[in-house]
């Protein structure tokens, strides 16, 4: 669900009939489709081990050892295919300011140029729920199971109904911070140096991944 959102930018791109939005809303299609493999890729090691597509199972698999630990080239491959799918620095080729003036919304000002940011950071808060459910553990702390505390009195009750709300929120935003660092630190990829990494880096590592986790998985070493 999550690739739709390349809809609207390359829609927006085509309809201002500028040659710079054009070109920003074409990059972003292109982006979306080398970066949306590896991503789809990466979690199959994650579904190998839970035997699942419930949320609730993989996070409670996650009770004893996270799974980032477990598969730890699966979360750095879905941890940069999420930075690319929310066109953030240094993946944000369709909005390059420095060769697309400002890239999609060139033409777009007030509440439509508003709406865009609106989308890009709801979409940030959306890969950071999906990274914390599948790698981070959800709701669950390491080492302690708050699904064995039971407290006896009202306050204690509250405190435990209202701790895995507050841990997986911690954990969200850490992972915010951490796409807001980026913007802040790295610079831009070339366009040419962003298509070779997606398609010639990360969907040989990602297919890699579940070839390794199979094998670990046969000598039960998983």
């Amino acid at each position: 669900l999550s690739s739709l959102s390349v809809y609207g930018l390359t829609f927006a791109g085509w309809s201002s009939n500028n040659k710079y939005a054009l070109m920003g809303g074409l990059r972003a299609s292109a982006q979306m489709i080398s970066y949306e493999l590896p991503a789809g890729l990466s979690i199959i090691g994650v579904l190998m081990l839970t035997g699942s597509l419930s949320m609730v199972e993989i996070v409670n698999a996650q009770k004893d050892l996270w799974f980032i630990i477990k598969q730890p080239l699966g979360f750095i491959l879905f941890l940069i295919c999420s930075i690319a799918e929310c066109n953030r620095t240094p993946f944000d080729l369709p909005e390059a300011e420095s060769e697309l003036v400002a890239g999609f919304h060139v033409e777009y000002s007030s509440m439509k140029f508003a709406l865009f940011f609106l989308a890009e950071y709801a979409h940030m808060i959306v890969m950071a729920s999906l990274v914390t459910t599948l790698f981070l553990g959800g709701w669950h702390l390491p080492f302690i199971d708050i699904s064995s505390l039971h407290p006896t009195t009202l306050i204690g009750q509250l405190v435990v109904s209202l701790l895995p709300i507050c841990v997986f929120g911690v954990k969200v935003f850490c992972f915010l911070f951490f796409l807001i660092w980026l913007r802040a630190t790295y610079p831009r990829l070339r366009y040419d140096q962003l298509m070779k990494f997606g398609w010639k880096v990360l969907f040989p590592l990602a297919l890699f991944n579940i070839v390794l986790t199979a094998v670990l998985q046969i000598f039960n070493l998983l």
